[in-house]
Order: C-alpha cells, then sequence, then structure tokens
C-alpha cells in the first residue's frame, strides 16, 4: 500500500468515527431512544386494548381509556418514562380488567397513578 492511500484511509476512517461519536453523544433521543419509546409505547397501548376488550363498557372504562391516551401522547413524559413505570401501570390496569368490570377506585388508582409518573418525571429534570 502506498504511503499517501494509508494516510487518506486513516483521515477517512477518522472522520466517519467521529462523525458517528458526535451523532452518538449529541443526538442519541431524538435517532434511538424517542423513537424506540414511541414504538413501545405503541404496542402497550395495542396490548391494553386487547386487555381493555374483555372489560364491559362503562363510563369509568372510558374515561381510563382517554387518561392512559392523554397520557401516552403527551411526548414529555414519555421522554421521562422508564421501564418499571410502565410495568406499574400495566399491572395496575391488568388488575384492575381482572373481574371485567372497572369500578371508580381502580379508576382513581390508574389515574392518580398516571397523573404521579407524569408529574414525578418533568419534576427530576
Amino acid at each position: 500500500m502506498k504511503k499517501g492511500c494509508f494516510i487518506t484511509a486513516i483521515a477517512v476512517i477518522t472522520i466517519i468515527v467521529g462523525a458517528v461519536l458526535y451523532v452518538f453523544q449529541n443526538h442519541f433521543d431524538n435517532f434511538i431512544l424517542n423513537p424506540g419509546k414511541k414504538i413501545i409505547a405503541g404496542i402497550v397501548k395495542d396490548e391494553l386494548a386487547k386487555k381493555m376488550n374483555s372489560v364491559k363498557e362503562s363510563s369509568e372504562k372510558t374515561e381510563m381509556m382517554e387518561a392512559i391516551k392523554r397520557f401516552s401522547e403527551n411526548t414529555e413524559a414519555l421522554k421521562l418514562v422508564s421501564e418499571d413505570d410502565v410495568n406499574d401501570l400495566i399491572t395496575e390496569i391488568k388488575a384492575a380488567a381482572a373481574d371485567s368490570v372497572i369500578d371508580k377506585l381502580e379508576l382513581k388508582e390508574i389515574s392518580q397513578l398516571l397523573e404521579l409518573k407524569g408529574h414525578e418525571r418533568s419534576k427530576q429534570n
């Protein structure tokens, strides 16, 4: 290999590595994390919708679904939600839907959990 080709190859590789590191360090959230969370939020919404199909229609069910929808569409809150928070929410909703009826107490608990997760995470920043 000629001396000039080797130096050119090293320069090109250095620029590529630098560009990749810059994008990874400065734009990781925009390119990887946020789209990943949106995909996961969509999967969670689909799973919850399937689970809620077995629940009898009521005003509580409608209100709970609207609260979940508002929470999932709040991009600022979703940026800050951890996997444990999502697991807690899913566990609560599954427990509420286990008897095929959503009552006011279950609705209140889930609404408080949604508010708590949204406000708790926004206060941390």
